[in-house]
């Protein structure tokens, strides 16, 4: 008698999760995003995220009218201070300003994330 042929699950890679928090850009090439488009969203967004990996989050400075990426920032932060870091792969900044956009790679860095710039002005749709 022989026995059945053993059968392996396929092996599924999870889905790549990139977030990005942008008032008027989104992806040029279409890749899959959960967008916020103000500070007040982008913490909510995270903060149901909290037990999820992130790949990639691409964060903007200036968003709608006064609003900033102040508030997103000093949530990571704050997380981080705590022993619960975000689990981030990189954090893209792309913010246009060189003073802010330097500022906030600083304060994630200092904070334990994975900080870049990443300001590739091909790679964005803009809303009207």
């Amino acid at each position: 008698m022989t026995a059945p042929p053993v059968t392996t699950p396929p092996v599924t890679t999870p889905p790549v999760l990139t977030v990005l928090i942008d008032d008027v850009r989104s992806f040029r090439d279409g890749r899959p995003a959960l967008v916020a488009r103000t500070s007040a969203d982008g913490v909510d967004l995270l903060t149901s995220l909290a037990q999820t990996r992130i790949e990639d989050l691409w964060l903007d400075h200036d968003l709608t009218g006064q609003d900033t990426i102040a508030p997103v920032i000093a949530y990571l932060v704050d997380r981080a201070a705590a022993g619960r870091p975000l689990d981030v792969g990189t954090i893209h900044i792309h913010a246009s300003r060189a003073g802010p956009a330097h500022e906030m790679g600083v304060t994630l860095r200092a904070a334990g994330y994975h900080a870049r710039h990443s300001y590739h002005a091909y790679m964005w749709r803009h809303r009207p």
